[in-house]
């Protein structure tokens, strides 16, 4: 079995929709896959029922049910520690933990999507989104932008994950032009050269959500 903990360089970074690139590829290499998001918080109403968005997104790759998908859905659109507060709803790590590792025993790859990136607080100041990772034992894949402002984003990203002694497997970069250009090429090259750590996969603008132009640069399923 193999997993991954996918956090990103800010929020809206892409990496929901990066997850779901990973699960497609991964289910059309015949691997049992699956995603989960541990919170979700910006709950939405659908139908009669508060729906979590991102895995929503992931139904457009695999079957999965609302009690494989989350173990928290929170209604504000924040913080997780600030939603769970404003809802009412104490979140204890443990039972994520324990979500993993029940999702490890039925799936061959589960990819775990972090909420914002990964210094964003999700009990309070004490339990942030890397000790969550820390918990769970599981190499990072760092979701960075690919246009101006993210060698700063992404250096910073990686060095507190260093701080916190977490291993990163990979960097993804989302949001290319097509063709790219020389900034958005030379930040590659500045991010693999500043922190020692692979760019494992270039994703261009997709307004249409596809998946079909994605590059991988290295066969991180392997």
């Amino acid at each position: 079995m193999k997993a991954f903990f996918i956090t990103g360089t800010d929020t809206d970074v892409g990496k929901t929709f990066v997850t779901v690139c990973m699960l497609r590829t991964l289910i059309n290499k015949q691997i049992r896959a699956t995603a989960y998001k541990p919170i979700q918080s910006g709950a939405q109403w659908q139908g009669g029922e508060w729906i979590a968005p991102d895995v929503e997104m992931y139904r457009q790759v695999i079957d999965v049910t609302d009690e494989e998908g989350y173990t928290y859905l929170l209604q504000t659109p924040c913080s997780p520690h600030l939603a769970a507060r404003m809802d009412g709803v104490t979140i204890e790590p443990n039972r994520i933990v324990a979500h993993v590792k029940k999702l490890q025993q039925t799936y061959d790859f589960v990819l775990v999507e972090g909420a914002g990136g990964i210094a964003v607080p999700l009990v309070d100041e004490s339990f942030l989104v890397a000790h969550l990772a820390q918990a769970l034992s599981l190499p990072l894949i760092i979701v960075a932008r690919a246009s101006v402002g993210t060698i700063n984003h992404t250096v910073l990203t990686v060095e507190y994950a260093r701080a916190h002694g977490l291993h990163i497997a990979g960097i993804i970069m989302n949001g290319f032009s097509t063709p790219t250009n020389e900034i958005e090429r030379d930040n590659i090259r500045m991010i693999e050269t500043m922190t020692g750590v692979p760019v494992i996969g270039n994703i261009p603008h997709m307004p249409d959500g596809s998946c079909g132009e994605v590059v991988w640069r290295k066969e991180w399923w392997q």
